[in-house]
């Protein structure tokens, strides 16, 4: 009878130790993953700050103004054809192949429009190389992309009135010139066509002289700095990783699991986005967007204006496994306590009726 007694309480107590631990992991996976998403948000607040200094600097460098003011000079020197000549010169005459066009310093044409070209061209790639950005403009208060570094299908287009007036780029340029003394302006990431369809997103800032706006500086954001700040997993374990959400549920980062674009392609919708979306930050067990249990830190995020969730997961299994050492010492602990209680459980058992018969 104790024999089968015994045996109960040792596997009542395992249980208990075993579920001890797995809470005790879950609580410690929690932590750690509230560390990395703290970590993760604050290298996200500096790119956006450095970006939003990036661009307010070149809208403010003379050279960015001078530049501004030539070429829209140069720009009307071609009358109403200006559209049609430069994207023919830059564009469809361009040796280069479409990835390259920005190795084009000048025509040869002669014109007012390839000097300043050449006298600018090399300081916007160089500018380029140095911020990471994917293509930089110059665009006149008609709205007119007079200037690009990379010389895609935008170029020499309107954004008020041309095929990309309902761009993020159109965007950002209004809100710049509505709002001149205004902080750099943002967009989110959207599908970009003059790009090849790629997602991307832009920032700009008004180019003033003498307190009259003479035109915008805007910047296009590519994914991939983003994408390598939400890959950062060293610390995480095979399954950790953090990526953010758009307020349409939408990823804004590739995931790190799926070969597969992610970015504005993969919707999550569980309760950690839907409380983010609400404003609320916290964490829970959830099914991510694999449909696995994870383990998710979570908390609205502002890109530039744009709101975001950022999220910090990591399987459950990988996250119990992995911080189970760390409770090896509150487990021994808490057994060593319930051997002992059961020690003195068949001690009392064994004693009492001994000295029941006791005369």
């Amino acid at each position: 009878m104790l024999s089968i007694f015994g045996i109960a309480v040792g596997l009542a107590t395992a249980a208990l130790v075993e579920r001890f631990r797995s809470n005790e992991a879950l609580s410690i996976a929690f932590d750690r993953l509230r560390l990395f998403h703290n970590l993760r948000q604050a290298a996200l607040e500096d790119y956006l700050q450095s970006m939003a200094s990036d661009v307010r600097a070149a809208s403010e460098n003379p050279r960015v103004v001078e530049a501004m003011e030539k070429l829209d000079f140069a720009w009307k020197t071609y009358g109403p054809d200006a559209r049609k000549v430069l994207t023919r010169l830059y564009i469809d005459e361009n040796p280069a192949p479409p990835n390259e066009r920005a190795q084009l310093l000048e025509t040869g044409d002669g014109s007012d429009y390839s000097q300043y070209h050449h006298a600018f061209h090399d300081w916007a790639r160089r500018f380029l190389d140095h911020f990471g950005y994917y293509d930089a403009f110059l665009i006149n208060p008609r709205g007119d992309i007079i200037y690009s570094v990379a010389k895609e299908r935008d170029f020499a287009t309107s954004v008020k009135t041309g095929p990309y007036r309902k761009s993020p780029l159109a965007d950002v340029f209004r809100n710049a010139m509505e709002n001149p003394s205004a902080a750099v302006d943002f967009s989110d990431f959207a599908f970009y066509a003059p790009t090849g369809g790629d997602p991307a997103a832009f920032a700009a800032h008004a180019i003033t002289k003498g307190g009259k706006v003479i035109g915008v500086f805007a910047v296009q954001i590519p994914a991939e700095p983003i994408n390598g700040l939400m890959h950062f997993t060293a610390g995480m374990g095979a399954t950790g990783e953090t990526y953010l959400v758009g307020q349409d549920g939408l990823m804004r980062s590739q995931s790190r699991f799926i070969e597969t674009p992610t970015l504005l392609e993969v919707k999550v919708d569980n309760a950690s986005v839907q409380d983010g979306m609400a404003g609320q930050s916290g964490a829970r067990i959830v099914k991510d967007y694999r449909d696995i249990a994870v383990l998710s830190v979570y908390a609205p995020v502002n890109f530039g204006g744009q709101p975001w969730i950022l999220l910090a997961e990591i399987d459950r299994e990988e996250a119990i496994t992995m911080e189970r050492p760390w409770t090896a010492v509150a487990v021994g602990v808490l057994a060593g306590l319930l051997a002992m209680g059961f020690a003195f459980l068949i001690w009392h058992l064994v004693r009492g009726p001994t000295e029941a018969s006791t005369p």
